[in-house]
Parts: C-alpha cells; structure tokens; sequence
C-alpha cells in the first residue's frame, strides 16, 4: 500500500516536516531554531487557550474570538497556534477550503503577534490540495484545540520520535494506541466530539498514511464491513483499520492503484459497494481520473508531445501538397522518435516499407487524405482506405485506423487526434458509451470515436473540468485508460469492432506496467514479440532489471493455467544438465546411470500436456554458457518450431519437437566479456530486447520507482544520472538502476550500497585509468544535486463538503 505519493506528496512532505519539527523535537516549522513546541510554550497556549473553551467555541471562530481568546499572548504562543492552525488544515481538501484562505488564515493569527512571523513560502505547496473533506460544519476550532492538546500529552509522556517509526511494523499500532487515549481536559459532546475524533483520524493517516486511511470512523466502519470486500480480508480480525488495510492490498491487486492512491475507497465504482447512500454514475468515475491527472500535470506532458508531432505531420502535408521532393524526409520526421507511440511499432514497420517501395503511390494518396479542399473527414478517410494497399498495412479497420488517425494530425492535431482501437474500446465499455456495430469501416469507427470525445468534453465540463479540444479529450482518454490509469477490457486488435463481452475479466497489463514503472507499450511490443519468434533475449549492463522483469512478464503471460521456471547458465552447463542426459542413480538397487530430463524437457512436457495455455523457461545469464554445446539439435529446432528432431540420447526413430506454447525469455549481461562468443546463429533465433539505464525503458526508472516508493530518497537518482554520464564512454559500464531499488533505503544504506556493490564494478570497469575514480565519490556526486521547485496552486474557495469527511 502507498498512499504517500501522486498529487497529494507535498501534503506529507509538509507533514513530515511537522511532525520532525513539533514531534520529534521542540523546534519550530516555521522558524527552525526556535523553540515553539516546548513543553513551556504548549502550557502558555493551555493557558490563553485551551482552558477558555466556552470563549471560542462555535461559530465566528475566525471572526474575534479567537483574536480576543489570545489577545496579550507572548508571540512564540501565537506562532505555536499559527502552525498548530498549519498542521490541522493539512488533511483539509481544496474542495472545503483553498490554499489561499488557508494562508490567510494562518498569517491572519500570526499578524496579531508583536514579532511579524508568515508562513514560509516553499511550505504553501503543501495546504494546496489536502487530501479529505473536513465535515459540514467545519468545527476548526475544535481541530486546532486539540492539535495542540494532542501535542501536550506527547510533551508530557517524553516520546520523541517513538512511535514515528514507519520501518517499524508495531510503531503505527502504538502511535494508535496513544492518539486515542488522548483525553481533552475541557468536557466536549456533540460536534466539538466528532471533530476531536476527526483530527485523531487525521493525525493517525499523516503520520502513518501507509497504515490508516484518511475517513472518519464511521466510514472505516463502513468499509471494513461491506459484504463486498470481505473476501479481501482472508485474515481473521476485528480491527477496522488492519481490515481495511487487507481489503485496499486486495482491491489495488485487482484493479491496479487508483490515480490518487489516498482516494481508492472514494472512486465512485468502489464507493458505491460500501456507501449505500452513494448513486455511481460511470461518467463520475471517469472524470474523477480526467482530473487526477490534470492535476498531475500528465495531460500538459501528453498535449505537448502530440502538438509537436502534429506540427511535424502538418509540415509533410505542405511538403505533400506543394510536391516538394523532400516530402519523405519531412514525414519520416515525424515519426522520428524514441517515445513515437501513436501507431504500433508493427503498423510502423509496414507504414515506412510501404513508403520505402511505393513512393509514388503513397504521395499520391497522401494527397487525398491531406487535401486543402473542405470534404468531409469520412469521404477522405474512405477515399484513402480504398486506396491503400491491403498488404501496406495489414490488420483489421480499427487496426489501420490508427495509421490514418495519426496521419490526419497533420490537418489538424486538435480536430483528428489518434486513435487506438483497444484504448478507445476499454472507455467506450468503462461509461457504457454505444459501440460500433461489426463491420463498420475506418471512417465510421473514427467518426463514432470524435463523437465519444465530443461526449467526454461535455461530461467533463458538466463536472467542472473544462477540456478545449479534442486532442486534450484524447489525451484524458489516452492516459486513463491506456497507461495504467483503469483496467483495459481485451477487444482485440484484429477484431476491434465486435463489441466486447457481456461480462469482460479486467486485463492488467497496465497495472503489471505500474508495478514495474514501465510503459505499456514496451510490454505489449514484448508480448508481440514472443508470439512472433517464441524466443527473445533481453540484453544490458548489469542491475537493469532483465531477470525482473523476464520473471514478472512471463508470470503475467502465463496467468494461473500456464507455468514458468528458470534456470542459470554458466560455462560448465552442458546439454546433459539443460535438455537430457544420464545421470547416476540407483538401477534395479544398484549404483549405475539413468536417463534425466532436464528444465527445457521437463517444460517442453508440461507445454505440450497443457496445450492451452502458455509456459516459458526463464534462461538467465544466456551468454554464459556455451550455446552450441548446451543446446545441440535444439538449436534447429529453436528456428523450425513445425519440424521434428532425433535427440541425443533418444530411442531410434523417436522424433522430438518444442510445442509452441513453450516460449524462451534469456537475459544477457552486456558488460560480461564473454558476450564474444554470442554468435549470428543465435542471434538469428531470438529478438533481442534493450535494457539500457539511459535509454527507454529503463532510463528514468530508479527515479519514477524512488518518486513513488520513497520520495525523500529521489535524490538517489540524481547520482546514479551523473555516475552514468562519467561512463558514457562504455555503453557496457552503466550502472544499472535495480542496486538501488529496495524497499527500506535511506542514506546509509545508499552509501553501503555505492561503497560495497557499485564502485567495485566501477573500478573494474575503469582497469587502468585510476585517476578517474575520485570523480565517482559518493558525496561529489551527490553534493550538485538540485531541488525541483513546485508549482503554485490556486484558491478553490471555502465550500463545505460531508463527502469523505474526516469529522
């Protein structure tokens, strides 16, 4: 579980700073060095404050009572109350206060001291968004009040940073204990009741939001007892919040983590299994995603990369139009790229060999999908499916529409975006949108499709989130449904326009791709791959998470009928100990020989025994072993998948064939010498698969994984980026992301790691050129790192809200 990261992370960074600040020690948050949270400091605020409650409690909190309840006050009392006011509006959501009245607020009490303090400007970032509603009704007050009762009894037990400790599978169970048996000094019923509660709830998730979840208690209540869920919860327990955290371990498992991981149990088609208040509307679902990853900033990233491929397509079109001879550079252009994604990389290799030996005609109908004249979208989209050869690219309508889609960008991005039949086809089931009936052709598929993002902009706007065009609908379509967002239901690309089941299972590539932070399409290209070749190898340096992912792949691909094994190769590895050969044992109670199977025999059987299913073998280190040798006849057969063979130690006349359910995944370490003795024959057999720390997929991994799983430690990734740019020399030396990928790494383990696993490769690499090893010091490498600022966020008003309400 991981509630600490997406659009809600500056909330617990400032939450962390909090708790260091007034927890863990007696320091200030907003002037570090001053000693605010003192045990002193909190009795003066008792005094002035908490002892006064039948002063300030109720309505016009802000509005002077609270000014005349700490009028005289020395200024560290105002300045704890400021930031006791800070801590409490933490959890608060930008739907029941903005950050803006929030700031306000905050320096509104700190502007009645003497000593002129504001809220430093690099903690606003964290009152922007919150995480829940705080209740109709709001009580803050009563929330500050016990903020700083809370801290008190902290004080006054001496616990530092006891209980605090998030590596500490007991400390969250304790920190419990004590958040709930804190006792207010002053009676409280009613609603100043529920609030304390509230604020107890509040302050368990932020400083433990791993193990409890921001809701009130009648909603944990709710959850953790919904028929629904209580097959999640397969260990026996009567404790809410240990339930809860079975149940969410079950949900994200099936359904993959929702866009705002704090916010799964409120995503309108979970919530509607336990609120039996709550009415879904699948268009609420949708739009709620729609503006989790506007928040994100993922959809200005997505806006930005078609623009500029659109500007790219619509300088082929001029090129086109006007017969300029280059017309084929310009295009290919376009389609340069590492990250190109919009048409499959099949659909790619057709597209560009069509261009390749077909120039002439591919100019000529270019210029009648790419026409200056005003005919409709559908007469050009038919115009040039009739003229476009059925072998330039091959596949069913909604297959080649996503060649013609991405080639009307270049008459308008905004107007024709892409399409791709499964991700459009996954939304078009998830609101319950009309699909196309069977048959229809590419213009009908694209026209139904500009109408559902004309649908899309309409629902979002009717949900305040307003969309300008149909490129950003596109894009909201694309990054929710397509990247691991929602589930994606299988329609198939070489039937796209059949209508999906009635009762679709959920198809979790995508969240396979989130639990390895690695793109979709990388590993659908690998599926592609194995179903074309049945062998691949994934090749690069070390720690780049080949064996990993080989693992977690063939897992995938397998699913519950099918079967994986491994096996490492190393240079005494022979044919005898990988397909078969004798081997001692007893025979008929005596020593002697007897014929074994080894791991590719025993899997080829179980592949041909369970023909309906998929099996791979796992070779790990390939280049290791001596291929010829260790393969022998099989070598032929990896190439013949029809053909039949005598083995080795086989009867006469007993012939030997690899079923093709049986698929071959190797890895193969780049910066092992041995990669010599790799030779063509091999590589005639297999795809080989780039695993490089500075190329796609990898590069960026360590930080996506680091941003998600351990955002403190982000900077890691900064060093190992600069690391890898002093061995840009050597491909073959880069170090390899997956040294520091661990779940419990802080600074010391990062050192230990660099000192005792790194820079011992490092040194080998760098044999000879000794000179160069200062620059691989740790702290150097570390000590130009840089801070990413972050962006401003706006005020949303002061709206109340009993949604999710922690009150």
């Amino acid at each position: 579980m991981s509630s600490r990261r997406g659009y809600a992370a500056k909330v617990y960074e400032a939450a962390d700073l909090w708790i260091a600040s007034a927890l863990k020690s007696d320091d200030s948050l907003f002037t570090p060095g001053t000693p605010i949270w003192s045990r002193d400091c909190i009795a003066e605020a008792r005094t002035r404050f908490l002892d006064k409650p039948d002063e300030w409690k109720g309505p016009g909190f802000f509005d002077g009572k609270l000014k005349r309840v700490l009028a005289g006050s020395p200024p560290e009392v105002y300045q704890l109350v400021g930031e006791a006011l800070y801590a409490t509006y933490l959890i608060v959501s930008k739907g029941t206060i903005g950050q803006a009245r929030k700031i306000e607020r905050i320096n509104q009490v700190l502007g009645w001291s003497s000593e002129r303090v504001e809220i430093p400007r690099h903690l606003h970032d964290g009152l922007e968004r919150g995480i829940s509603g705080s209740g109709a009704f709001a009580s803050y007050g009563v929330r500050l009040a016990f903020v700083v009762e809370f801290a008190e009894w902290w004080k006054e037990k001496g616990l530092g940073d006891r209980l605090l400790n998030r590596a500490d599978p007991e400390s969250p169970w304790e920190f419990r204990k004590f958040v709930m048996g804190v006792i207010p000094r002053s009676p409280v019923s009613g609603n100043a009741y529920n609030a304390y509660s509230g604020q107890r709830m509040a302050l368990l998730h932020l400083a433990h939001p791993d193990s409890f979840e921001a809701m009130a208690i009648n909603v944990k209540r709710n959850v953790a007892n919904a028929p629904e869920f209580q097959h999640f919860a397969t260990k026996s327990t009567n404790d809410d919040d240990r339930r809860i955290q079975q149940i969410r371990a079950g949900l994200e498992s099936q359904i993959g983590k929702s866009p705002v991981d704090g916010d799964l149990f409120f995503m309108p088609e979970i919530r509607v299994q336990w609120d039996e208040g709550y009415e879904y509307d699948p268009w609420d679902a949708f739009i709620e995603r729609a503006k989790a990853v506007v928040d994100s900033g993922g959809l200005d990233q997505e806006i930005k990369y078609k623009i500029r491929i659109g500007d790219k397509l619509a300088a082929a079109r001029d090129a086109v139009l006007s017969g300029a001879d280059g017309w084929r550079g310009v295009l290919e252009d376009a389609f340069r790229g590492k990250d190109f994604n919009l048409i499959p990389w099949r659909l790619m290799s057709d597209l560009k060999l069509w261009l390749d030996n077909q120039p002439d005609a591919a100019f000529n109908i270019l210029r009648s999908l790419w026409t200056a004249d005003d005919s409709p979208v559908a007469d050009r989209i038919r115009d040039f499916s009739d003229r476009f050869p059925g072998d330039a690219v091959r596949g069913a309508a909604g297959t080649r529409l996503s060649v013609i889609a991405t080639l009307l960008m270049g008459v308008s991005a905004t107007d024709y975006p892409p399409f791709r039949v499964t991700v459009f086809g996954s939304a078009y089931k998830r609101v319950g949108y009309d699909w196309t009936v069977r048959g229809a052709d590419e213009a009908a598929l694209y026209e139904h499709a500009l109408g559902f993002l004309d649908r899309v902009i309409k629902e979002a706007a009717a949900r305040d989130l307003t969309l300008n065009n149909r490129l950003e609908a596109q894009s909201i379509v694309w990054r929710v449904m397509g990247e691991g967002g929602d589930w994606i239901y299988n329609t198939g690309e070489d039937e796209p326009d059949s209508p999906p089941p009635e009762s679709p299972q959920p198809v979790d590539m995508a969240a396979l791709a989130q639990d390895l932070r690695l793109p979709v399409d990388f590993l659908e290209k690998i599926e592609t791959l194995l179903d074309d070749k049945r062998q691949i190898i994934f090749q690069g340096p070390p720690g780049t998470g080949k064996t990993y992912v080989a693992r977690a792949l063939a897992k995938h691909l397998a699913g519950a009928e099918g079967g994986v094994s491994l096996v490492q190769f190393h240079p005494s590895y022979a044919y005898e100990d990988f397909v078969q050969g004798f081997r001692p044992a007893l025979v008929g109670g005596s020593p002697g020989f007897a014929l074994r199977d080894g791991p590719l025999m025993r899997a080829a059987k179980r592949a041909s025994e369970n023909p309906g299913a998929r099996h791979f073998l796992i070779i790990d280190e390939i280049n290791r072993g001596n291929i010829a040798k260790v393969f022998g006849e099989l070598f032929f057969l990896l190439e013949y998948r029809d053909e039949k063979v005598e083995l080795q130690y086989g009867e006469p006349g007993e012939e030997f064939s690899l079923p093709p359910n049986l698929y071959i995944v190797g890895t193969m370490n780049t910066a092992d010498r041995s990669i010599a003795l790799v030779d063509l024959a091999l590589r005639r057999r297999f795809y080989f698969v780039e695993f490089h720390p500075d190329k796609p997929p990898v590069a960026g991994l360590l930080r996506r994984w680091l941003h998600d799983k351990n955002p403190d430690m982000e900077w890691v990734a900064d060093v190992l980026d600069r690391a890898n740019q002093l061995l840009i020399d050597d491909d073959n030396a880069a170090i390899g992301p997956s040294h520091f990928m661990k779940p419990d790494l802080d600074e010391a383990a990062a050192r230990r790691i660099w000192e005792y696993g790194v820079l011992p490769y490092v040194e080998e690499r760098l044999f000879g050129e000794r000179d160069r090893l200062a620059d691989f010091d740790f702290d150097r490498l570390r000590g130009t790192s840089a801070a990413t600022p972050a962006e401003d966020g706006a005020d949303d008003g002061d709206d109340f809200d009993n949604g999710d309400a922690l009150s």
